[in-house]
């Protein structure tokens, strides 16, 4: 379940409707909207803001969440990141997008490789 998804049951549960959540937060209607149908991820001052109003523990947020916080192939990184960590939060998606995410990183280094053997024999 994704965060925005996480936030609308918890706001649901609490019988607090999207806009008497963003007056108490001093943000607009449309942020809460947006981060509960997954348009946006709230930074994490907001997202303690609402796990406060919402009396939840910040953590509820990221359960049952996957994190890549690197992934290797054949020795080299391969950067997915999100900030300066590089880590990438995987929230909801299925098995097989994993897999066609993972798929697509290695078409794109193939290229990477074809095109730097394109140039070198171009010298």
């Amino acid at each position: 379940m994704s965060i925005g998804s996480k936030v609308k049951r918890f706001r649901e549960t609490k019988g607090i409707s999207q806009g008497d959540l963003a007056i108490r937060l001093e943000v607009a209607q449309s942020t809460i909207s947006s981060i509960e149908s997954d348009k946006n991820i709230p930074n994490s001052v907001l997202l303690s803001k609402i796990a406060k109003e919402l009396e939840v523990d910040m953590n509820d947020f990221f359960e049952d969440t996957k994190t890549i916080n690197n992934v290797y192939d054949n020795n080299d990184k391969v950067a997915i990141g999100f900030g300066n960590n590089n880590t990438f939060t995987v929230s909801g998606l299925s098995e097989k997008v994993l897999e066609l995410y993972e798929e697509r990183i290695k078409e794109l280094k193939e290229q990477v490789e074809y095109w730097k053997s394109q140039s070198k024999g171009s010298k």
